[in-house]
């Protein structure tokens, strides 16, 4: 998640987390169906489910934000994830907590790993059967959703090998500050 997700208590992370992925799913649904209505049940059903499983994951792995203020959160994150000094002492537990939650969530999320490309066999497929057999909506929703599968496998393992090396550079320093 951006730095800026982190500004607002759970429930202020769940909400703005549910209106990105609900926005996203609620157009792909409105491409993909040609109806407004088909926007709007993606937009509630998946925009809130991802928002409740987003922002439960977010305390679950940084349970010490809570004792943070949001301009705090942001502080350290945004630090974090740039490897940078956080430049308040006080802070310095604050990263290091950051730091092991951002590396518990991608060894998680490893095993997950190969049912994506599962999942990119199957997207391809749909997208190939959307193009011939559907509609140019239906076509322009899975092309959609198979451009966010192979962004998934080829551009997030090189952001997530670089975000964690910044962790520990941050981490780092603030273990000598």
């Amino acid at each position: 998640m951006p730095a800026f997700v982190w500004r607002g208590g759970a429930l202020r992370r769940g909400v703005t987390v549910a209106i990105g992925v609900g926005l996203l799913f609620g157009v792909q649904a409105w491409l993909d169906s040609g109806m407004v209505i088909g926007f709007a049940v993606a937009f509630v059903l998946v925009g809130t489910g991802g928002g409740i499983w987003t922002a439960r994951r977010m305390s679950k792995y940084w349970p010490g934000a809570k004792q943070l203020t949001g301009a705090q959160r942001v502080a350290v994150a945004t630090a974090v994830r740039n490897g940078e000094g956080i430049g308040d002492e006080a802070l310095a537990p604050a990263v290091l907590d950051y730091r092991r939650g951002l590396h518990a969530a991608a060894e998680k999320g490893r095993p997950l790993r190969r049912v994506i490309v599962i999942v990119l066999a199957i997207a391809l497929g749909t997208t190939l059967w959307d193009a011939v057999y559907g509609s140019l909506g239906n076509a322009a929703a899975s092309v959609i959703y198979l451009i966010i599968i192979v962004l998934e496998l080829c551009w997030w393992p090189k952001r997530e090998e670089t975000l964690l090396a910044n962790a520990d550079r941050a981490a780092a320093m603030a273990e000598t500050a």
